[in-house]
């Protein structure tokens, strides 16, 4: 009851002007808690419970009160009148809210079948479309990944997000090439100022160049384990070191 309706009406010039005027502090302090009880119990108290809990078992002041007709006792159960009205109109606002309330959701349940209803193939078309987007997703998976490129490619200038958007469109052959070609690329620049940018290289399509290395170009071998020679190894191109892997055992070990 508290949580639905915690309070009730006083009317003050009912108050000043009713019985109770008659009756003394005592009196009016026993018909407080007498309101606040039957408040709480929703009108259903009964003589014999008002004595003990409010009079301490002395009726007198609440006799007084039922003397000067400030309530009245039916069927041994204490009746305030103004206080039974509220209860009467609370519990048919209580009703009406209730078939309101009712209403409203019949209403809503109706409206969301009704969406339900609309929904479900646009859900089924959606499910449709997420799969293919998946199976799109599954297609674009590459071969290599940008990175092994960019790890390679010594002048990491321009914009990266870019160079990767190219990246991701290449074909898997393409990308392939990349990696099997950029390293003799690189070496064929004399002067790392005209090494071309990242995405430019990828938009030239340069991998496609034809790489004629000098002799002083090709690959060297450089062998710099101190503890295991003990000396500075001389540069020599791949084929020569090839061949005097031949009869050193020990440069297979580099």
């Amino acid at each position: 009851m508290a949580k639905e309706l915690p309070y009730f009406k006083f009317e003050p010039n009912e108050w000043e002007n009713g019985n109770i005027q008659i009756c003394t502090h005592e009196q009016k302090g026993v018909f407080t808690d007498l309101c606040s009880m039957y408040w709480a119990r929703l009108g259903d108290v009964s003589y014999k419970l008002a004595v003990q809990k409010i009079c301490g078992g002395n009726a007198n002041a609440l006799d007084s009160l039922h003397e000067n007709k400030i309530f009245e006792i039916i069927d041994g159960n204490i009746y305030i009148k103004y206080l039974s009205e509220q209860l009467n109109e609370f519990e048919n606002t209580s009703e009406r809210n209730s078939k309101i309330a009712k209403e409203g959701w019949e209403k809503r349940r109706k409206q969301s079948d009704e969406s339900e209803r609309i929904a479900k193939p646009m859900r089924t078309h959606s499910d449709g479309n997420a799969i293919r987007e998946d199976k799109i997703r599954e297609d674009k998976i590459i071969n290599i990944s940008f990175d092994s490129f960019w790890d390679l490619y010594s002048k990491k200038v321009g914009s990266k997000d870019t160079c990767i958007k190219v990246w991701e469109k290449l074909k898997d052959e393409d990308r392939q090439k990349i990696i099997d070609t950029l390293p003799n690329f690189l070496k064929s620049i004399t002067d790392k100022q005209f090494q071309p940018h990242p995405q430019t290289y990828l938009n030239g399509k340069r991998w496609n160049d034809e790489i004629s290395l000098t002799p002083q170009q090709e690959v060297k071998i450089k062998c710099t384990d101190m503890n295991e020679l003990g000396w500075f190894y001389p540069l020599y191109t791949q084929s020569e070191f090839d061949e005097r892997k031949k009869t050193r055992p020990y440069l297979s070990k580099l």
